[in-house]
């Protein structure tokens, strides 16, 4: 099986992806009922993979700190990247706080919190210049509109979501379909990465203060919007789907993504270009 085709998945499912060990990322965005908001977000690395990001600081610092010092958890996250990034999501976005904590299986990561004074400035996940793998994040810009009514606000989420690649002639560069099943190479390959990719997980969720009345979401739970749910351990844990996956051609926009993503257990992505909620 061609693998690229599932980190390509895992990419336009909004996630970064480090080729050892596991990482989860949640973002939960949460809009009061006068425009404003705010945002958390919620990152968790393996041991594996914070070992390779204190090995990366280490190599891009000076030899004048101590090395434990400078591969500490509190080091591995520092403030000043949280108000770069907060500057990077739009003006009036506020960086509050980064709890740096330890999880659950020896994982480590961070808690970091925003205030969002207008949700009509906030750009969740804007394209980055120079990404790293300092700032592990997810690559779908989301923007927002909202108006406030009498009794009930609306708001509109917009997923900017990446396009065909066109060739020279204007026709979309497209992968040929892998015929036929698994070999036992392949096989062990794809255990070997199911492995890697154990624990992996991405979400991003709107909340809206108060009761929403009506949407177009398609996952929608109480008063929150699910944009992303995707479990990589799950994805893996049906191989018959993977080998469907291996039979496809490569997925190039959200349409392919679409179609790709139909019948997958432990995945929830809402495929919408704009979502439309009226709450309270």
């Amino acid at each position: 099986m061609n693998t690229s085709k599932i980190v390509l998945l895992a990419s336009l499912l909004a996630v970064t992806v480090f080729s050892s060990g596991c990482m989860q990322i949640i973002q939960e965005i949460k809009v009061y009922s006068d425009g404003t908001g705010t945002m958390a977000e919620t990152v968790k690395l393996s041991p594996m993979v914070a070992q390779i990001m204190a090995g990366f600081a280490e190599g891009m610092s000076g030899s004048g700190e101590p090395k434990q010092e400078m591969t500490s958890p509190d080091n591995l996250f520092p403030e000043e990247q949280f108000r770069e990034k907060a500057q990077q999501m739009g003006e009036g976005v506020e960086f509050l706080s980064r709890e740096v904590r330890e999880f659950e299986e020896e994982m480590v990561g961070y808690v970091a919190t925003y205030k969002i004074n207008s949700i009509d400035d906030f750009t969740l996940n804007p394209q980055a210049k120079d990404p790293t793998m300092e700032t592990p994040g997810t690559n779908t810009p989301i923007t927002f509109t909202f108006e406030r009514g009498t009794s009930s606000s609306s708001l509109k989420i917009r997923q900017h979501f990446p396009t065909n690649e066109v060739g020279p002639k204007g026709e979309a560069r497209t992968e040929p379909p892998v015929q036929g099943g698994l070999g036992d190479a392949d096989e062990k390959q794809m255990a070997q990465f199911a492995e890697m990719m154990k624990g992996m997980r991405v979400q991003i969720v709107v909340e809206c203060e108060n009761e929403i009345e009506r949407t177009n979401a398609e996952w929608r739970d109480g008063n929150r919007i699910v944009l992303v749910d995707f479990d990589m351990e799950e994805l893996f844990s049906h191989p018959e789907k993977l080998q469907m996956l291996s039979q496809m051609q490569q997925p190039q926009s959200k349409e392919d993504l679409e179609s790709l993503l139909q019948g997958i257990e432990g995945i929830k992505f809402d495929a919408s270009e704009e979502i439309e909620v009226t709450f309270r």
